[in-house]
């Protein structure tokens, strides 16, 4: 069977069946326990579900199934995510082709979501190698996941720093080298009224960027959306918007455009207008 080393000793292989057990019941699946005569554990079944629903599914649900299979085709989940894609198709009809999403894949860094996935999954302690934007070498940092969110182009990792005591939010793309998941069980678990798109999104950051923008009438839709710029789409409309750095609050005005005029700070303001010159440059445009 995958993933079970032939050489392993008898308790390697228990450690990995009991492993493989419990991620199936996590999963919702009915792992039973079958005993003999004399009560002893002679094996295990997972029973075949029998079910009337059919599985179908609709044209916009069967387009995210195949970008999330298109986001693996270059990492070690790639025959997986194909076999599965081709078995709903067997069932539900035509799917996108994984070739309409060429453009998604998993870059080198985004390695470490593998094991911070089962970290989650399974609940452990978290190690790895931490580059941060002030840091000139890599820094240890032992976690407690809380868990993995992605935003405007980015993975976060969140979750409570074990060396610092603190809730503490990392980019994936800056972790250097392997993840390592401990055997050591997560000692603070995710608060339930921790919201982790908002800390990613800088509104519950420990230290957020904030700006004073104006987004002009039928312009700056996301921004106004995850900012709390509601009213009239069609008005001008002054706004706070947060993030969880600097260079992520640069990244969000920029993709906004000249709909988008930073009014303070001016350091902010600054950064933007060199931001989208450049980009103007890059393009042949004009530079605003």
């Amino acid at each position: 069977m995958a993933g079970y080393d032939p050489d392993a000793s008898e308790v390697a292989f228990e450690r990995m069946f009991e492993r493989d057990k419990d991620a199936l019941r996590s999963m919702g699946i009915p792992v039973e326990t079958v005993l003999d005569v004399n009560g002893d554990v002679e094996g295990y079944v997972i029973r075949r579900q029998v079910t009337n629903e059919e599985l179908n599914f609709d044209a916009d649900e069967l387009a995210v199934i195949a970008l999330a299979a298109a986001t693996w085709q270059t990492a070690v989940l790639e025959a997986p995510a194909i076999t599965a894609l081709r078995k709903i198709e067997s069932i539900s009809g035509d799917a996108p082709e994984l070739r309409d999403f060429n453009d998604v894949r998993m870059t080198a860094t985004d390695a470490a979501l593998l094991p911070l996935m089962g970290a989650l999954r399974e609940q452990r302690v978290v190690t790895f190698d931490y580059r941060g934007g002030q840091d000139e070498q890599p820094v240890p940092r032992s976690l407690d996941p809380w868990g993995v969110i992605a935003h405007d182009g980015q993975w976060y990792l969140v979750g409570h720093d074990l060396d610092r005591g603190q809730r503490r939010t990392f980019r994936v793309s800056r972790i250097v080298g392997s993840v390592t998941v401990t055997a050591r069980a997560i000692q603070h678990p995710r608060p339930a009224e921790v919201d982790l798109a908002e800390i990613v999104r800088g509104v519950n950051a420990e230290h957020p960027a904030r700006a004073r923008v104006l987004i002009k009438a039928g312009q700056g839709a996301q921004l106004r959306a995850a900012n709390d710029g509601g009213g009239n789409p069609f008005q001008d409309v002054e706004i706070s918007v947060a993030a969880i750095s600097e260079d992520a609050l640069i990244s969000q005005l920029c993709s906004a455009g000249s709909g988008v005029v930073v009014l303070e700070p001016d350091a902010i303001r600054a950064r933007v207008q060199s931001a989208l010159s450049a980009i103007a440059r890059q393009h042949g445009g004009a530079q605003r």
